[in-house]
């Protein structure tokens, strides 16, 4: 009787630790998916990359037929973009690009899933430097670059979000086509960053009358162009050559400064609105 009373506690223990929200990524079965895809091969995890990008289009593809049934194509309240691409950035934003950097700095353990520091990330870049492997590396470089790609053929845009695209695009092909260059995970980190940013505006364009969503778009755009910037420092510190601190920093920091630019306009109209009657 005694034994079994003992092993129903360390039953029940095990379960609340697993249930747990905060000892999540600490659960067995996180932890074994966890390092199984960080032992993986390159060419391995390379393969698995580009099979989670095709998993990817598809769903996109899909939910794109949905969302413009719900929300159609209008551009007057999108941004540059028809509406319903504004809520499907949401779910890449605020969803898909966090969850993929959770998984890569889960699959590496050390520290917190959510909030990777420069130095971890060098760190990893590192091990990635010796022998480039990784599952979740692969799979943001894939789904990004589609992101991106996906709104190049398949959305409207105005003129100064399509120029926004092809640059962002461009370097991001420039990186991760030469996955030897250093610095692979301090641009994963930056680019999911700048992204939640940009889904906080987003998201206060589908619901422009709530304050609560007006707040968190001026935090997380100014937290995310701010740890943007520092990631930028650190990123070109690990580049060799001079033309890339001359031709990359004036070009990213003048995109950091558009987008903080557009926080203050945004902060400015509240301001000076009238009144509702």
């Amino acid at each position: 009787k005694g034994a079994r009373r003992r092993a129903h506690t360390a039953w029940s223990r095990r379960m609340k630790e697993s249930s747990s929200f905060g000892n999540l990524w600490q659960a067995p079965t996180a932890r074994r998916l966890a390092h199984a895809t960080s032992q993986t091969s390159p060419a391995d995890s390379h393969a698995l990359g580009r099979l989670i990008g095709a998993a990817w289009v598809v769903v996109a593809y899909a939910a794109r037929g949905v969302l413009r049934g719900y929300l159609g194509d209008s551009m007057q309240s999108g941004g540059g973009v028809p509406f319903w691409r504004c809520a499907f950035g949401v779910g890449m934003q605020l969803g898909v690009l966090p969850a993929l950097l959770a998984a890569l700095c889960a699959s590496k353990g050390g520290g917190s899933p959510l909030f990777p520091t420069p130095r971890r990330l060098e760190r990893w870049n590192e091990a990635w430097l010796r022998t480039p492997s990784g599952v979740w590396e692969w799979a943001f470089g894939y789904v990004f670059g589609l992101f991106f790609t996906f709104d190049l053929l398949l959305v409207p845009m105005k003129t100064n979000v399509l120029a926004h695209h092809v640059v962002c695009l461009a370097f991001h092909g420039w990186v991760f086509f030469a996955p030897q260059r250093p610095g692979l995970q301090l641009v994963i980190a930056g680019e999911a960053v700048l992204e939640f940013g940009t889904g906080g505006s987003n998201l206060s364009m589908l619901l422009p009358g709530s304050d609560a969503v007006r707040a968190f778009f001026v935090l997380a755009m100014s937290a995310s162009n701010t740890y943007g910037a520092v990631l930028t420092v650190r990123w070109l510190r690990l580049q060799r050559g001079r033309w890339v601190w001359l031709t990359l920093l004036p070009t990213i920091l003048g995109i950091l400064a558009l987008r903080q630019l557009h926080v203050v306009n945004e902060v400015y109209k509240r301001a000076h609105s009238p009144a509702p009657p």
